[in-house]
């Protein structure tokens, strides 16, 4: 039996009979709110993507962690639809957080910091300071939850950081087991794979936010753990599909929808440079679809009625970075260095000119209701927005999550 094995061993033993301990240290958590379903602990609470998607899937916040203090507030003013725990929100380092206060809530949710694995954050992977999966680990393995939910880039999916990947994969099957605060940067080389002795049961997938109703082609990986005894895992599925848009599209039956002249529908079919699909579920939700439910963006801040929803001049579009068609899906949101990365979050309009997305279409794209309350300045709503786990597909997982707890109630 190897080192790793008799940790393991010794850390399922512990979680046995921590469990008398733990519905006791549960009884003195905060109180969920009346009617609630499941508990939720969730990191990196961001502006309340997670949150939100959660909370209509049935989950009640025991505690939000949350660092940066503009995030904290977005959440305290959005507290009516986000529920429990968003009024009272401190801003506080996660590292400073002992969880075994949490022990046997029914969901730790996280939301980890994806720059240390994105293009845009430098990829410096592990040795980034802002790699907080080694704080999600001991996060689980101190809380020791039913189950867990984390999301991130599709960059941890890519040759560069594989062997890092495995690695948290394997911290995340037994949490319990040296729940040091830094994964070691040598432990993919021995990661063990998954057994029957494991703690928790460890599933990771690419969903498109596009396949769940929004506008924006935004794939992210989400991991989820279930501890053993609990129901099988099973992913949800998205209902649109890409190639419905496009036989749409090329049929005519998209245009009936959105009435255009010729030039523009040409346009739409020349874009589409992939033979055709077979057609299945809906439709991806285009721009052209999201615009139309919105009104038009005020000219200037004197004449808005919605603060977010405000026309900035400057658009311009750069090599690669050309801005989104109406009759497509947006492409990513993202935080960028000052808020707009550039040529990005422009939308191309049907005279031939083209515009900033406003603040509050790109928080319809991640899914946020019209009345979601976001900051008044442009620059740290748009890096609140891009680091946003979208609700449909956060609202998708919750359901899910919600029925496999309690198949196993």
């Amino acid at each position: 039996m190897t080192n790793f094995d008799i940790q393991r061993s010794r850390a399922r033993a512990d979680a046995k009979s921590s469990v008398p301990s733990a519905l006791a240290t549960a009884a003195s958590a905060p109180a969920q709110r009346k009617g609630a379903q499941h508990s939720v602990i969730e990191l990196f609470a961001g502006s309340g993507g997670l949150a939100l998607g959660l909370r209509r899937a049935g989950f009640d916040a025991w505690d939000r962690i949350e660092l940066n203090e503009a995030c904290c507030e977005t959440l305290r003013a959005n507290r009516r639809l986000l529920g429990s725990g968003a009024a009272s929100v401190e801003a506080r380092d996660v590292n400073d957080v002992d969880f075994r206060k949490y022990q046997d809530v029914d969901l730790v949710a996280a939301g980890a910091p994806c720059q240390p694995f994105s293009q845009g954050g430098g990829l410096r992977g592990q040795y980034d300071e802002r790699n907080m999966f080694p704080e999600v680990v001991r996060a689980i393995g101190e809380a020791r939850p039913r189950a867990f939910l984390v999301e991130n880039v599709r960059g941890l999916l890519f040759a560069r950081a594989e062997g890092y990947f495995r690695s948290v994969l394997a911290r995340l099957r037994n949490p319990s087991v040296g729940t040091e605060h830094r994964i070691s940067d040598l432990y993919h080389l021995s990661a063990p794979p998954a057994g029957e002795d494991d703690e928790y049961l460890v599933h990771h997938a690419l969903l498109n936010a596009a396949d769940f109703g929004l506008a924006q082609n935004r794939p992210r990986l989400f991991i989820v753990g279930l501890r053993q005894g609990e129901a099988s895992w099973s992913w949800p599925v998205g209902r649109f599909s890409r190639s419905a848009l496009v036989s749409a599209i090329r049929s005519g039956s998209y245009w009936t929808e959105h009435p255009a002249p010729d030039s523009i529908r040409r346009a739409a079919r020349d874009a589409i440079r992939l033979r055709d699909l077979p057609a299945g579920g809906k439709r991806w939700r285009t721009l052209r679809d999201l615009t139309s439910t919105l009104p038009e963006p005020a000219k200037s801040p004197d004449m808005a009625p919605d603060s977010a929803h405000v026309i900035v001049p400057g658009a311009r579009l750069y090599p690669k970075h050309t801005g989104s068609r109406l009759d497509w899906v947006a492409k990513t949101v993202k935080a960028g260095v000052h808020g707009t990365p550039g040529g990005e979050h422009i939308l191309h309009l049907d005279d031939g000119s083209y515009r900033y997305l406003t603040v509050r279409e790109c928080a319809a794209l991640q899914g946020f209701p019209a009345r979601y309350s976001l900051p008044e300045k442009r620059t740290p709503a748009m890096r609140q927005l891009g680091n946003a786990v979208p609700v449909a597909v956060a609202a998708a997982l919750g359901r899910r999550l919600d029925a496999t707890l309690r198949r196993s109630a």
